[in-house]
């Protein structure tokens, strides 16, 4: 049987998701600047050494158990079952208090041990607030997941919203409160910690409050069959899991650099004091990475559900045109957005961050934007095609190259080894999952063009060099300011005319985006003028 799709849905999708996601990711880089410049670089480092363990419990939240959960719920609501479906949904919710319990306790318990490793004492405080994290997250994470397996997906995306925005708001409220009243770093990183447990537990009274309004819990009922228990159980851990694997990379990144980064600098011969500053200034990284991988991070949740639906069909032409153009978009944004950043990254650090420190270390790690987006859109392909599991052991492939080029290369080289070994970690996550996706579809007959978008890129990359020349922005924040936005404008601007004119995309490729029809004759225009 022949997929009948609408060749635009999928992008519209993508263009929706990517949409929200980019509002949430500003949003998150919105509140780390000011955080920054309130706190200054030792509180950003005190905030970014516990930010990895907050993700953690957001993620499994957000994509790995929801998802699952989802899954099955829909599965017996596909035939009727609907007793069945709900006591899905109390044993996922027993399933992950467990879980939430366990990560609670466990991280509670062994803060002392990760301060340790860490060589810095002062964050066992912050890291015991950050573990309250884990015991919001099942309830979060199964009434998502029981909206979701209706097709409901409103209450997730509302408490997503107000997660996030309550947070923001009550980590700058805590942080300004805190700092004003002569509190250290530690201090506001305690306070922070503090401030997204409430954006959390907003989110969570959100959703109970829907999910009463949509059916009221009946106590009397409750019975457990433990047989069912536990094989609902073992597939939520299971599949969630290894969803949740390549969700997690890019925190599990900055968790290895939380852990090695101080006590590497340490060795190479910095001071207590100006190894965590290195490191805080090293973070400053992190939020510009997110941004930069939004589109990639909406590729991937939106090609999964249509690659899977491609695969059960059989339809491999059709898996493998999908899976092509997605990772020709990753390869050619990623590309650009990587060199962009690079260019006008000791202007954009001046205008976010008040100062050029480490702007050099920062240029190195903004290409792990492109290896990066490409290894979470083929990652999505391999969970479409049923693979998730190659997907995950890659994941892991690369956390440990990083973390072991992080034991090599900090003490030898200093930070510049951490954004070393994060671009070289990315790159072998990339290069596995896309040759394991090649050999599933097949890639070579699709047309990517690869050496037309590296010249529109270089293009650009010039472009915004000359600009860059004739504004001197080393005089002033304002006229760094001035520099970066310009650089960012023209940069975009230049490279998708010259992406265009250079024909870096087909006009069948272009007809599947939305407003193709436009840049096809745009394209076409332009062709004709030259």
């Amino acid at each position: 049987m022949k997929i009948k799709e609408n060749p635009k849905g999928f992008w519209h999708g993508a263009l929706l998701l990517t949409a929200v996601a980019l509002f949430m990711k500003v949003l998150s880089v919105g509140y780390r600047i000011p955080y920054q410049n309130i706190t200054g670089d030792i509180g950003f480092y005190v905030y970014q050494q516990i930010y990895p363990f907050y993700s953690i419990a957001i993620i499994l939240a957000t994509y790995g158990f929801p998802v699952v959960i989802s899954r099955l719920i829909s599965e017996k609501l596909a035939k009727n079952d609907y007793d069945q479906a709900k006591e899905l949904s109390r044993y996922s919710f027993y399933v992950l208090a467990l879980l939430g319990l366990t990560g609670f306790l466990l991280l509670y318990a062994v803060a002392p041990l990760l301060s340790l490793l860490m060589e810095d004492r002062q964050l066992i405080g912050p890291l015991r607030m950050t573990a309250f994290s884990f015991l919001i997250m099942p309830g979060i994470a199964s009434i998502r997941g029981y909206f979701q397996g209706q097709e409901n997906v409103v209450p997730t995306a509302w408490s997503q919203v107000t997660e996030q925005s309550v947070r923001v708001l009550a980590i700058l409220t805590i942080s300004i409160s805190l700092v004003a009243g002569g509190a250290d770093a530690y201090a506001a990183g305690t306070g922070a910690a503090l401030g997204s447990l409430i954006g959390g537990i907003s989110a969570f009274i959100l959703l109970v409050v829907l999910r009463y309004r949509h059916e009221p819990i009946r106590l009397h009922s409750m019975k457990t069959h433990f047989v069912r228990f536990f094989g609902v159980a073992r597939r939520i851990l299971m599949e969630g899991t290894l969803i949740c694997v390549s969700a997690l990379v890019m925190v599990l990144f900055q968790l290895m650099d939380a852990l090695t980064i101080v006590p590497g600098l340490m060795e190479h011969g910095l001071s207590s004091i100006m190894a965590r500053e290195t490191k805080g200034i090293f973070d400053r990284g992190q939020p510009l990475m997110q941004v930069g991988t939004v589109l990639a991070t909406s590729l991937s949740l939106s090609i999964v559900p249509v690659i899977s639906k491609a695969s059960a069909e059989n339809q491999k032409d059709f898996i493998r045109n999908k899976a092509g153009l997605s990772l020709k978009i990753s390869f050619v944004i990623g590309l650009a957005a990587s060199a962009g950043l690079a260019i006008i990254m000791k202007e954009t650090n001046v205008m976010l961050f008040k100062d050029q420190s480490l702007s050099s270390t920062l240029s190195v790690l903004a290409f792990a934007i492109f290896f990066s987006s490409l290894s979470m859109t083929a990652a999505g392909v391999l969970q479409g095609v049923g693979l998730a599991r190659n997907a995950a052991r890659y994941a892991v492939i690369g956390i440990l190259v990083k973390g072991l080029l992080n034991l090599i290369l900090i003490p030898l080289v200093g930070i510049n080894g951490a954004a070393v070994a994060t671009v070289i970690g990315f790159a072998v996550v990339a290069g596995l999952t896309i040759s394991a996706v090649h050999l599933k579809v097949g890639l070579m007959p699709y047309p990517f063009y690869l050496m037309r978008a590296v010249a529109a890129v270089l293009i650009m990359s010039v472009t915004v060099m000359l600009l860059q020349f004739f504004i001197p922005s080393f005089l002033s924040r304002g006229l760094s300011s001035i520099s970066a936005l310009a650089g960012a404008i023209a940069g975009g601007l230049t490279f998708g005319i010259a992406a265009i004119f250079l024909e870096v995309f087909t006009e069948k490729e272009l007809m599947q985006l939305p407003k193709g029809e436009k840049i096809s004759l745009f394209q076409t225009k332009l062709k004709k003028g030259a």
